[in-house]
């Protein structure tokens, strides 16, 4: 069989994938013999940059831990004792190849870029006995249409953790620890994505260990919502942008160490180009005397708010932020919200694709605004030292002191290595990682020219140039269409519904802070059967997700305590210290119910609810 014929019969099988329009270089036919055996990847997997605490995150005892990092040396046998998904770098139908097929529930991932190579392993197999068990890739990983990042499923690590097989170690040890496309580090990357990041991200990583409970909003995002009540009303969503821009060049601004060198550049393009700045940009920018035409925030956590501390009214800056974020009312008269949150009250604003990092939305709303280009500016996400992320004087994190140098560990707290696309070395979390991956896809898959000035940064490869004297032309149509932004308003909207609503919330919390208030302080027999059965409700209505990112509330001690001691006294304890939380928590949120309700009433009287 010819081998365009087995690679058809692989297509239609639903086992092969292939990069569209790529060029492939057949092995060279010499005395060289071909590899016959995959031998076990050696290299630092992506989660060796990650605490340990995140392996085995929850509190029932023989979960199966979301990573492990294998030993040197390792065989088929160790690896499919601890992971079902198998990853193959080199197609080839070797023992331990057929190994891994042979195992009940086992799913194989094969990547190659030799269709030669694709059609001897079918062939040797046999297409049937691959099907629903591998998935072939062939091509360059960074060649897919849609990427791999956007169609790969979050339940292939079902499976477990990837493991890496490979016919030619020596190359790829090397290469899967440091290059960005490389199949290993692609796949470390959306496992980190889809099993890792939800635990260790903002979420969750104060409720670690995690055991079962309703999980709705984390604390931030409740309190925003109420906070936000007035301005989901006041202000307009960003349908009224869409396309507002068509055809203008927007510069998308971070706050990356060499933002200060381009204050020149963004001065001479404000009259040329839309300004579009990152919250943490925000201050740094306005000390370089350069005023965004747009700031972007979606961090939804309490942390966003310091973006603003300290900041005039800036009456010539729009926020374009998530509904559940602090909207720094004082500084910015003109604000656009996206995301849904109860849009039976609050109306069904659109979204704005984001992960990862702030700059990720900043691009989407230019797509959105219709930009024609897009220039990236303090756009890193990543650094020059090892041990610490570096950002741009006046910034958030700005001014952390240099932490002392010390020889590389090749693991967690050290910064993950990587080799950018000039050919850097460069250091980033896991998170940033996973960023700079779904931002380069979401370029390419976008066809908006994008230029970076940024020679150290990640994100740079197909789709995104290096230039670091980018030209723009002014459309002579910018400074109109400015100014009809803060004329922009959002559609009327009934306020009753809403009202209703914060009224049934305020009584829910009322009666949360009494429980928790009576149990927080109450003696006595009986005590522990009624505090377990309060805690039990609390945990089933989101109280319990609420409180441990409240303050500076210790889940883990409370966890030790209620569920690990064996003593009531140390349970009883444990109890109340949650109780206590929980009271103050819920009366806080009460009170600013209260606060918002008469200030929705006040609005819905005036029938300002468009304005």
């Amino acid at each position: 069989m010819q081998p365009e014929v087995t690679l058809a019969v692989l297509t239609q099988l639903g086992v092969l994938f292939q990069a569209p329009n790529a060029e492939f270089e057949e092995p060279q036919q010499d005395n060289a013999p071909a590899p016959q055996e995959h031998f076990f990847l050696e290299h630092a997997p992506l989660w060796e940059y990650e605490s340990k605490t995140m392996a085995q995150p929850y509190a029932a005892k023989g979960a199966q831990p979301l990573f492990h990092t294998l030993p040197p040396g390792a065989g088929m046998e160790q690896a499919l004792a601890c992971t079902r998904l198998v990853v193959f770098l080199g197609a080839a139908p070797t023992q331990a190849f057929r190994r891994a097929l042979a195992e009940a529930g086992a799913l194989l991932l094969v990547f190659d870029d030799s269709p030669r190579r694709v059609a001897a392993l079918a062939l040797a197999i046999g297409p049937q006995k691959l099907a629903g068990r591998a998935h072939i890739f062939l091509g360059p990983v960074e060649r897919f249409v849609p990427p791999l990042g956007m169609v790969l499923p979050d339940k292939l690590f079902d499976a477990g953790f990837p493991v890496f097989f490979s016919l030619w170690p020596e190359r790829d040890g090397i290469d899967a620890g440091l290059r960005l496309n490389h199949p290993a580090r692609l796949l470390e990357t959306l496992h980190f994505r889809h099993r890792i990041y939800p635990v260790s991200g903002q979420g969750n990583n104060r409720g670690l260990p995690l055991r079962p409970m309703q999980r709705g909003l984390f604390y931030d995002q409740q309190l925003h919502a109420y906070q936000n009540a007035v301005d989901f009303f006041a202000r307009p969503d960003i349908s009224p942008l869409r396309r507002a821009f068509q055809g203008e060049t927007a510069i998308l601004v971070a706050a990356g160490p060499d933002l200060p060198d381009r204050a020149e550049f963004l001065r001479a393009m404000r009259p040329k180009a839309v300004i579009i700045a990152v919250n943490n940009a925000l201050k740094p920018l306005l000390a370089l005397g350069v005023r965004p035409h747009f700031v972007v925030a979606n961090d939804t956590s309490v942390a966003t708010a310091k973006s603003w501390e300290g900041l005039p009214r800036l009456d010539d800056v729009a926020l374009v932020a998530h509904c559940l974020t602090d909207l720094g009312a004082a500084v910015f008269p003109t604000a656009f919200l996206f995301g849904v949150y109860r849009p039976e009250l609050f109306g069904q604003r659109p979204s704005l694709r984001l992960h990862g990092s702030v700059i990720t939305t900043a691009f989407s709303l230019a797509r959105h605004l219709g930009v024609a280009r897009c220039i990236l500016v303090g756009v890193q996400l990543s650094s020059a030292d090892p041990w610490q992320l570096t950002y741009s004087k006046g910034s958030i994190h700005g001014d952390a002191p240099t932490p002392p140098q010390k020889p590389l560990t090749h693991a967690y707290p050290q910064l993950v290595p990587v080799m950018n696309a000039q050919g850097l070395l460069r250091y980033t979390t896991p998170n940033f990682l996973d960023a700079s991956l779904w931002f380069l896809e979401e370029i390419r898959s976008s066809n908006v020219a994008c230029v970076n000035m940024t020679e150290e940064s990640l994100v740079l490869g197909p789709g995104v140039e290096f230039d670091p004297a980018p030209e723009v032309a002014a459309t002579g149509r910018l400074e109109r269409r400015l100014r009809q932004v803060p004329l922009l308003r959002p559609s009327p909207r009934p306020v009753g519904p809403a009202l209703k609503a914060q009224r049934l919330e305020h009584g829910f919390w009322t009666s949360v802070a009494q429980a928790a208030g009576r149990l927080a302080t109450e003696q006595g027999p009986g005590y522990l059967p009624q505090a377990v059965a309060l805690l039990e409700r609390f945990d089933q209505a989101n109280v319990s997700y609420l409180v441990q990112r409240f303050e500076d509330f210790n889940n883990r001690s409370f966890h030790k305590q209620v569920f690990a001691a064996g003593d009531d006294a140390q349970r009883e304890a444990g109890l109340r210290y949650y109780f206590a939380y929980v009271e103050r928590m819920a009366r806080g949120f009460a009170k600013l119910l209260h606060e918002r309700a008469a200030e929705l009433e006040d609005l819905g009287k005036a029938g300002k609810t468009g304005t």
